[in-house]
């Protein structure tokens, strides 16, 4: 559009009613959000990929279905569109994918998100956990300098389940004290970078292949008074081991070292966590990756859809 005619679009706003403007603004709402997807797609394919079949690099452009570029692969014959391999495929509603995305930058609930978007629960509830396939892939690999290492604990919970592998609780009675809790090892160092893993119970059996990993040489590991830590920095080379135990009023050491950079993470992710009212334990480390990223920057709608568009080579 020329410079001209544009400025002449935007006089004419003024001429509109309040629902003629109100329909405008959705009409620019939902174009912003499929340039934004567009993109998003061209950023993501700005050379030819590598065939997700064979992993030839021989692949030719074949068209195009539903918007989305198809390719063909000279080596195997076989065809695929730009989604292949990415979070998001096969799912419909390609419009509606940018505003959801704003609504996990935002930590929207399911039936938040859903009146949001105008779209079902169950759809809700599918793409939130197709995003956050993207949001497990940004688990540290490697964590460096000070480590603050512990167990955060929930109850353990079905929630969503169809069938219980136990029989149902009921109010009053044995109260809450009998029900399991779920450990889950969270790491991080002062570099904001953080890690963190579902485990059975919190031995040293189910720590050390989670934890061990992470640590680099030269690391201090932080840690509190759990016994099976002790083990862990004996075995790996190059690491010190600094215990902070609290029932002793042990909680700085020579003015660095503590595990209060992890209390903290672990204080904020419960209190974000409330919103969702419990999550089953199935999917506990999927919301524990959503913090995660919640927590990181960029956490904008381009950067989950950019997530979620990319290829995943290990859901």
């Amino acid at each position: 559009m020329e410079t001209n005619s544009f400025f002449e679009l935007l006089r004419s706003f003024n001429q509109l009613s309040s629902l003629q403007l109100e329909r405008a603004q959705e009409h620019l709402r939902h174009h912003m959000q499929q340039d934004l997807l567009r993109q998003v797609l061209s950023e993501r394919h700005s050379t030819l990929p590598v065939c997700p079949h064979c992993h030839a690099k021989h692949v030719i452009h074949w068209g195009q279905s539903r918007g989305l570029l198809r390719y063909r692969c000279k080596e195997c014959g076989k065809t695929f569109n730009q989604l292949h391999g990415a979070a998001l495929t096969r799912l419909r509603h390609k419009e509606k994918w940018a505003r959801y995305a704003s609504c996990l930058s935002e930590g929207m609930s399911l039936r938040k998100a859903a009146r949001e978007c105008g779209i079902d629960l169950k759809t809700s509830f599918r793409w939130r956990h197709r995003f956050l396939r993207y949001a497990l892939t940004t688990n540290a690999s490697k964590l460096s300098g000070i480590i603050e290492a512990d167990e955060v604990f929930t109850p353990e919970s079905f929630k969503g389940s169809r069938h219980l592998s136990r029989p149902p609780r009921k109010h009053g009675g044995q109260g809450q004290g009998r029900v399991p809790l779920v450990p889950a090892l969270i790491a991080l160092d002062r570099y904001e970078h953080e890690a963190d893993a579902v485990l059975l119970d919190k031995s040293y059996q189910q720590i050390a292949p989670a934890l061990q990993p992470l640590l680099s040489r030269g690391s201090i590991l932080c840690t509190d008074g759990n016994q099976s830590y002790i083990q862990i920095a004996e075995e790996a080379a190059g690491i010190i081991h600094k215990r902070l135990i609290m029932s002793e009023h042990h909680r700085v050491g020579d003015e660095v070292y503590h595990i209060q950079t992890l209390n903290n993470y672990v204080s904020r992710w419960r209190g974000w966590m409330q919103k969702f009212q419990g999550v089953g334990t199935d999917y506990l480390k999927n919301y524990l990756a959503w913090f995660r990223v919640y927590n990181q920057e960029p956490n904008s709608a381009k950067s989950w859809l950019s997530g979620g568009v990319k290829i995943l080579n290990n859901t």
